[in-house]
């Protein structure tokens, strides 16, 4: 047993040994193993010659360090400086991305029995999430009353008519589709329709809303119409809520149609609506084919002929363009919650007049010039 410990102890010496050899530091002239081995010591490369019949270490030959490169770092593009319309559509976009979407905004619901199941939760739900944005401005009492139905539902509409709107055929939107015909408003109905009205609010408040979504159609509303559509669904919230009191006809005939720009196109397009507002451009300068060189005073008169050209307003549809623009301005200047105060003071009683003189601190002709201003700039 002791025998075999000293020969352990000897191995293990050995091997300590051999450690310490293959450390020591390499003089030129010391012997070497094998001859055409190399070996690197303190940056200087060693050859295993043979001299004198004995394989020995050369005299050695400094190696260049590679220097490690030092990579210069990417410089940061500085951030991009956005203009005040960029920083609105941002922030309109924003808003509606932190509102809370698990709401139960007051959509009175109720399907026909022929509408597909799956396409009428896709289109209530496109609605609720959209109306997350204004549910965080505006609590509503007003029930949104909203129908879905398909080709085949024609008597489940009319007898909803009555239901939402009150029995008497004369006071609801009973003639609205014409069964005879196939016409729903401007739509025919067919397997592949996707339309729909909503009445306006009527007497005490009454508003609805009417979806037609044909047996063969399966795809999902454009957010463009949802979130458009929304804004009139706010709208109409808050005057059926101050029906007795609202005084919205004062309001500018491009008005309604501007909000609902303004905002829908924002969000259906993530904060960047440039496409869409191009082509309100071209309709606006299509109704004004000198606009583009119009001055402050040429577009103050615009405004104000549109006071008395309800007509001409409506027919060409200045309020989805001029509208948009007008508001553009507006919403740069004033904030989101000031606006809802404009609309609600409306609603609650004031003229359009009122509104601008009490919420903007200015008088009307003063809003139209600023505005006026505005459009002379951009165009």
């Amino acid at each position: 047993m002791k025998r075999r410990i000293a020969v352990l102890t000897v191995i293990a010496l050995l091997g300590s040994s051999t450690s310490l050899v293959a450390e020591a530091a390499i003089s030129p002239g010391d012997s070497c193993v094998k001859v055409g081995k190399t070996t690197v010591q303190k940056g200087v490369k060693y050859f295993c010659v043979k001299k004198s019949g004995k394989p020995v270490w050369s005299k050695g030959v400094k190696t260049a360090v590679k220097a490690t490169p030092n990579p210069k770092p990417s410089p940061t593009p500085p951030p991009k400086v956005l203009t005040a319309l960029e920083k609105m559509n941002l922030d309109i976009y924003n808003r509606y991305l932190a509102a809370e979407k698990k709401i139960s905004p007051s959509f009175n619901y109720v399907r026909c029995p022929n509408v597909d199941p799956a396409m009428a939760a896709i289109t209530e739900n496109a609605y609720i999430d959209a109306y997350s944005f204004w549910a965080t401005i505006y609590k509503s009492t007003a029930k949104i009353n909203w129908l879905l139905m398909s080709e085949k539902d024609w008597t489940c509409w009319y007898d909803t008519t009555a239901i939402f709107e009150g029995p008497n055929p004369v006071s609801r939107s009973w003639n609205v589709w014409n069964k005879d015909t196939g016409i729903l408003g401007h739509c025919t109905v067919t397997a592949g329709a996707f339309c729909g009205y909503g009445t306006g609010v009527r007497e005490g408040g009454i508003f609805a809303q009417y979806n037609m979504i044909g047996s063969n159609y399966k795809i999902a509303p454009t957010p463009l119409t949802v979130h458009h559509e929304t804004v009139h669904n706010y709208q109409a919230q808050l005057i059926a809520d101050n029906f007795r009191t609202s005084k919205t006809s004062t309001l500018a005939c491009w008005f309604m149609e501007g909000q609902a720009n303004l905002f829908g196109a924002p969000i259906a397009t993530k904060g960047d609506p440039t496409w869409y507002r191009n082509s309100e451009i071209n309709r606006l300068l299509k109704v004004y084919p000198k606009g583009a060189s119009y001055t402050k005073e040429e577009w103050l008169g615009v405004l104000n002929n549109l006071k008395t050209q309800g007509d001409f307003c409506f027919q060409n549809e200045l309020g989805y363009s001029l509208g948009w623009f007008a508001l553009e301005w507006t919403y740069m200047n004033y904030t989101i919650e000031e606006m809802h105060i404009f609309l609600e003071a409306i609603a609650k009683g004031s003229t359009w007049e009122q509104a601008i003189q009490s919420v903007m601190k200015m008088d009307e002709q003063t809003y139209y010039g600023k505005i006026a201003q505005y459009f002379a700039d951009s165009f």
